[in-house]
């Protein structure tokens, strides 16, 4: 028997608070986590390459996800929130371990470099036979060139003087 003024019942309110909790944000439990799989992953001040950088993410680490904007996914690590291409996350952003269905054995997986050169035809079969075809070319120098590395801290730095569009 209900009495008067009791609208609501234990169950009802526990509901009521529960769904107050999640529309306020609160989901224990629920946060969505990534594992970053790229070796020296920047973590951006905004989603962009041309932003501050605010540090390094080792690849293996866990990153808890705020929010997703485009390519780009808003984290936290280590007390800092900003922003990771989905690139830091080749399983999550689309890729696929595939087992050996077809070859009947374990797939190697490709690095994004050697996806993105055998994507414009060059891998590493066409380079050997390109290196043979060509044996008076410097390919020291393509390699030293291959390795440069860019500060992101200058080339954020780069971009802003420059009024450059990330």
């Amino acid at each position: 028997m209900r009495r008067p003024g009791n609208v609501a019942g234990p169950g009802l309110l526990v509901l009521l608070l529960l769904l107050m909790a999640v529309l306020a944000g609160f989901n224990p439990g629920l946060a969505e986590t990534l594992k970053v799989e790229r070796a020296n992953t920047q973590l951006y001040e905004s989603p962009n390459f041309g932003s501050t950088p605010l540090g390094t993410v080792a690849a293996g680490s866990d990153v808890a996800v705020v929010s997703r904007s485009g390519d780009w996914v808003q984290v936290t690590y280590q007390g800092k929130t900003g922003w990771l291409h989905k690139t830091a996350f080749p399983q999550a952003a689309g890729g696929v371990k595939m087992p050996g269905l077809l070859t009947g054995g374990p797939v190697k997986e490709a690095k994004t470099d050697e996806v993105a050169l055998a994507g414009k035809g060059f891998t590493p079969e066409v380079e050997a036979g390109f290196r043979q075809k060509n044996p008076g070319l410097n390919y020291a120098l393509v390699d030293q060139v291959e390795q440069f590395q860019v500060n992101p801290a200058q080339l954020a730095a780069f971009i802003r003087e420059g009024g450059l569009t990330p």
